[in-house]
């Protein structure tokens, strides 16, 4: 059959869409078609009809575009692009009205699309026949990281190519196969593995396994991908992924370098005198709940200092009215609140960074404590400094304890006592207790026992427990602090908070310490006031939250302080002594309101020597001739119970304590 054809050149302007065109093109982008025929020209002419548009005098011939309006809204694109001049024809086909929709039916049915894995091989032919990605790019109108995706595909395994031909395999898994060169690799996991394995997502995750994903790991981006790649590292990158991720194959290699890195600084605080400075990769809270926070004091902050801490301070605020502004009053503010919101956490970090720097330890201290040297998970260098280690925590406490008996001596030297000596002498010896190191005491009266200490410990957290309940603002204050340490403080938790903020209450760990707790005053002050508040409550623990939003505000904070009171655990292994100890202070703890000395509760778990030196602690008439280490350990015992009696003595560890 003959058909009659008509070659046209047609200006684009006199160029319209046709209602004979079969397919109904969207207004999605062309921007490639484009590019392609800006860098090829245009290869396919353009099937045309006439068709008459306006009316009267504006009534006009066109020519309505039956096949090819791809093609005319790319060249329009290219023409408001300044590519092509306004002027510019495009070579058409007349055809009748008649066949325009057949010729759209034919051009559009007798096709067929070109399969993907033709393209990936296509593009790989074109680089090596010597064309660079950039250039492939611009004339195919796509992005250079287009390009190499396709490359990637066209590198796989030719068996999975041809398995991808006939739609035995999904291109999500081609595109994580991609992440192994090894053809042998890529097979195996495929034809080897059960096909519930064969997501693109388990197929990831076996070819990155035992691997580093960089973006998630604050170790890679302190080393740097260009320190680990010039170290012969191994860097794998997933082209297909929105983020591009990076994978590093040698952990042990990023370790040694972090190491490395590490141990420069730690070099430097090595100098400051600590007892121990370690290097470590991997610091979470439970690894630094083995340690005490040391005491440590602020030094007043240089000039440079309180000028940093005042710009960052202003600045601070004025990026928090201009994210306030944007919020308000501008539409699409999303990408510079974001810049806002990573300068407000620099300027924080630096924040934290100077008012750490302000932190000074005695000689004393540093010489028993040390310090970590590790990685944040942001990537910087964290150095925590002022840790005790458990076995170093009682030698630290013997020796302020030592500290603070001869700061005592001094005052009484000043004060006229008896000693004649010149009270700067006293005031020197305080002075080289604190300065020298620290060591175990190996006398007869040394520390007490670990069994004894936890006894202690525990009847002096349950006395806390019941006066912190009795006094309602601090226990608030106290709440509110061990939730801010929990949600607003550092990174890495420096201490343990006295409530512990998962409200269990300590009540068994407390008479795990001391079997003698619950014949206390302070146990029967404290379960009267929870079993009175027990009463109150519905039977029905679905109704509580209602029942306690109807409850007047004063009980309601009478509710919070016990509750919060019962959370305390002050016992050595809970690590939060110092502010226990703060919390002590607070409510005005006094022990001798709560605990006498007993035989099953003291006197029998001490030694002679340390009962001798109680009473001469409690008066020194009571260790009046007599009584003596020579004397029987159950007659001594006796007689120092009624020596005791009345005297409101406490033994050192339920003394107030520093805070």
């Amino acid at each position: 059959m003959e058909h009659t054809r008509e070659l046209l050149a047609i200006e684009l302007s006199n160029l319209v869409a046709s209602p004979h065109n079969v397919r109904r093109h969207s207004a999605g982008q062309v921007e490639e078609l484009a590019a392609l025929i800006d860098a090829q020209g245009l290869l396919h002419n353009l099937v045309v009809t006439e068709q008459v548009v306006g009316r009267g005098k504006a009534r006009q011939v066109k020519f309505a575009v039956a096949a090819g309006e791809r093609r005319r809204r790319a060249l329009l694109l290219l023409q408001q692009r300044g590519d092509l001049p306004l002027t510019y024809e495009v070579p058409c086909e007349l055809v009748s009205p008649k066949r325009a929709l057949e010729v759209s039916l034919a051009e559009n049915s007798g096709r067929e699309p070109m399969h993907p894995a033709d393209e990936f091989e296509a593009f790989q032919r074109l680089i090596d026949g010597g064309k660079c990605i950039e250039d492939v790019a611009a004339r195919f109108g796509v992005s250079p990281l287009t390009v190499q995706r396709r490359l990637k595909l066209a590198a796989l395994s030719p068996k999975l190519l041809a398995l991808y031909r006939k739609d035995g395999i999904k291109l999500d898994q081609l595109m994580a196969l991609t992440l192994s060169d090894d053809h042998a690799a890529q097979e195996a996991n495929w034809f080897d593995v059960p096909h519930w394995e064969q997501s693109s997502s388990a197929i990831r995750r076996r070819l990155t396994a035992g691997e580093v994903e960089a973006a998630r790991s604050g170790l890679a981006r302190f080393v740097g991908i260009e320190a680990y790649e010039a170290a012969g590292g191994i860097v794998k990158r997933d082209l297909f992924d929105s983020e591009q991720s990076r994978f590093l194959s040698d952990p042990a290699l990023l370790q040694r370098l972090a190491n490395e890195k590490l141990e420069v600084t730690a070099g430097t605080v090595r100098e400051e005198g600590w007892c121990w400075v370690e290097v470590r990769l991997d610091v979470d809270s439970h690894a630094l709940r083995q340690f005490s926070p040391a005491e440590y004091a602020l030094r007043k902050p240089t000039p440079d200092e309180r000028r940093e801490l005042a710009e960052l301070a202003r600045r601070s605020r004025e990026l928090e009215q201009h994210g306030g502004a944007l919020r308000n009053h501008h539409e699409g503010w999303a990408d510079e609140a974001e810049a806002i919101d990573l300068e407000q956490r620099d300027i924080a970090a630096r924040q934290r960074a100077i008012q750490h720097g302000l932190r000074v330890w005695a000689v004393a201290i540093k010489a028993l404590a040390g310090v970590i040297v590790t990685v944040s998970r942001e990537g910087d260098v964290e150095v925590i400094r002022g840790l005790v280690r458990e076995a170093d925590r009682r030698t630290l406490d013997a020796a302020r304890r030592r500290a603070e008996k001869c700061k005592r001596s001094a005052a009484a030297h000043e004060a006229g006592d008896d000693d004649k000596r010149p009270a700067s002498a006293a005031a020197d010896r305080c002075d080289a207790a604190d300065t020298k190191q620290a060591e175990p005491a190996t006398s007869k009266r040394a520390e007490f026992s670990d069994a004894l200490s936890r006894r202690l410990a525990a009847h002096r957290t349950l006395a806390l427990q019941v006066t912190l309940s009795r006094n309602v603002p601090v226990a608030l204050a106290a709440l509110a602090h061990a939730l801010a340490q929990r949600v607003l403080g550092d990174e890495y938790r420096r201490t343990s908070p006295a409530l512990q903020i998962t409200a269990q209450s300590a009540g068994n760990a407390l008479t795990s310490a001391a079997d003698d707790l619950k014949a206390a005053p302070a146990w029967l002050a404290l379960q009267t006031a929870r079993d009175a508040w027990v009463e109150r409550l519905p039977n029905e623990r679905s109704t509580w939250f209602a029942w306690l939003l109807e409850l007047p505000q004063k009980d309601l904070f009478e509710l919070i302080a016990i509750c919060a009171a019962m959370t305390v655990n002050a016992l050595p292994s809970a690590g939060s002594v110092f502010e226990a100890n703060a919390l002590a202070s607070a409510v005005g703890l006094d022990m001798a309101d709560w605990w006498v000395p007993t035989a099953e509760g003291f006197l029998n778990h001490v030694s002679k020597a340390q009962i001798v030196q109680a009473l001469r602690d409690a008066g020194p008439e009571l260790a009046a001739d007599g009584v003596v280490e020579s004397t029987r350990k159950e007659v001594l015992v006796s007689t120092a119970l009624a020596l005791l009696k009345g005297t409101r003595w406490l033994p050192a560890p339920l003394r107030p304590q520093p805070t």
